[in-house]
């Protein structure tokens, strides 16, 4: 676990596939529960897990001081994880915030997505 509360998991998503992630080196997606929570994969290059906390917003950068570690991310401000369930995303979100998802520009991640 991340100190922000957040899980990290290892290089690949559960099927295999490199994960779309965000300049932090998290994004929104299914876990091996089922649920679909924010949490951070491991990288093979520097910082290796955690460049600051996210989700980025597109706003790492900001974070940095000296050597800026952020992650190229997923060319969004939020990054879902390509096939992940909408309505299990916005009932998590909706924990928080009902509409924060709308508020932000978020890459192509249901069927017929990226």
């Amino acid at each position: 676990w991340a100190l922000d509360g957040f899980g990290i998991y290892g290089y690949q998503e559960q099927g295999g596939s490199t994960p779309i992630v965000d300049e932090c080196g998290g994004h929104f997606g299914p876990v091996d529960t089922g649920e679909v929570v924010y949490h951070y994969h491991a990288r093979t290059n520097v910082p290796y897990h955690v460049a600051c906390q996210g989700p980025a917003l597109g706003r790492c950068a900001d974070t940095q001081s000296g050597t800026n570690y952020c992650h190229f991310g997923c060319g969004f401000q939020v990054c879902v994880e390509p096939g992940t369930d909408e309505v299990k995303l916005r009932e998590y979100l909706a924990h928080w915030n009902a509409t924060w998802l709308d508020s932000y520009t978020v890459n192509p991640y249901t069927e017929g997505g990226m």
